[in-house]
């Protein structure tokens, strides 16, 4: 992965989002705050490391608690993201406004919700060694981790019977 150049998150010119095939994830009762997102995968290279994702939330829903475990660079295109990050004894929250444009911090851990009209994004990420983030229980145990081959390969949100 090269530092060089700052990793930014951007949708190619004329993208139309009402053409996007969204995956669609939803909580269980395993989990107590409502999990209601899809993501879409814009573009994927193994040999970069690189995975540009959309995502999108229903209004006020979750995603899982997690933590991106790469480069991560975000970029908010419609709704409001709300970041809820646990840094240590505080705990911070931000509210994203749509056009917001950044990096995100590489392993902390947070949750990352809808505000009331929902929210769609796009998180560019590149890895090393393929991880792109972990999907943690409330103590920070790691459920799962996401891979760049789990998306090239369609592996995330189909079940193990599909």
């Amino acid at each position: 992965m090269s530092d060089s150049q700052p990793l930014r998150a951007e949708l190619p010119p004329n993208f139309d989002l009402d053409s996007v095939e969204w995956v669609n994830l939803t909580g269980s009762p395993a989990f107590d705050y409502p999990i209601d997102y899809g993501f879409a995968v814009l573009s994927a290279d193994r040999a970069t490391g690189r995975l540009d994702l959309l995502s999108r939330w229903a209004p006020n829903a979750y995603c899982h608690y997690h933590r991106h475990v790469c480069k991560t660079a975000a970029l908010v295109i419609d709704g409001e993201q709300h970041v809820i990050e646990t840094r240590g004894l505080e705990t911070v929250h931000k509210i994203r406004q749509p056009g917001f444009s950044g990096p995100t911090p590489d392993n902390e851990t947070h949750m990352e919700r809808a505000g009331p009209t929902g929210c769609t994004m796009l998180f560019a990420m590149q890895s090393d060694d393929g991880r792109m983030f972990e999907i943690l229980s409330k103590d920070g145990k790691v459920l799962a981790t996401a891979t760049l081959d789990d998306f090239l390969e369609n592996r995330i949100g189909r079940s193990k019977a599909a």
